[in-house]
């Protein structure tokens, strides 16, 4: 038989007992042997957990008789917003007209090149590489400075 989809609920807890629930939620889904798949406490947000199961009626027994939790019912969430709030942030580098850039990832990773222009508002540069007579666009997040200006 095939496997069901997942299904990501949240589930509101007190503030600041984020990880003691979800501890306790991971022991009651070991010992009853739930069908609970991931358990996860998502930083950015405060008083929630979120939890990924295959049926949703686990979720009553899963929740029931925990003090920490305050709404009994989890509100069902999409995939696209728990991918977005496990995606780590990544910091843009500081960089300059004319310095010196290695790119770290796509097409053109281990090349190194010149900033040529930045776009704040797309958030990626153009860069001179210097192996090639060429000028290409790259996220801000792929490029490393070599040199400081």
């Amino acid at each position: 038989m095939a496997e069901a989809r997942s299904r990501f609920y949240a589930i509101h807890v007190v503030k600041g007992m984020e990880g003691r629930v979800a501890l306790l939620l991971e022991e009651r889904t070991r010992n009853a042997g739930l069908d609970v798949r991931s358990i996860v406490v998502p930083v950015e947000a405060n008083g929630y957990i979120i939890v990924e199961v295959g049926n949703p009626g686990v979720l009553y027994h899963l929740v029931k008789g925990i003090r920490y939790v305050k709404r009994k019912r989890p509100v069902a969430i999409r995939e696209e917003d728990v991918l977005r709030l496990a995606k780590p942030v990544v910091e843009a580098p500081k960089v300059s007209r004319g310095q010196l850039v290695e790119i770290v990832g796509g097409p053109f990773k281990g090349m190194k090149g010149r900033v040529v222009e930045i776009h704040e508002a797309r958030k990626d540069v153009d860069v001179s590489l210097l192996d090639f007579r060429m000028v290409v666009t790259i996220p801000l997040e792929l490029i490393k400075p070599v040199e400081q200006k």
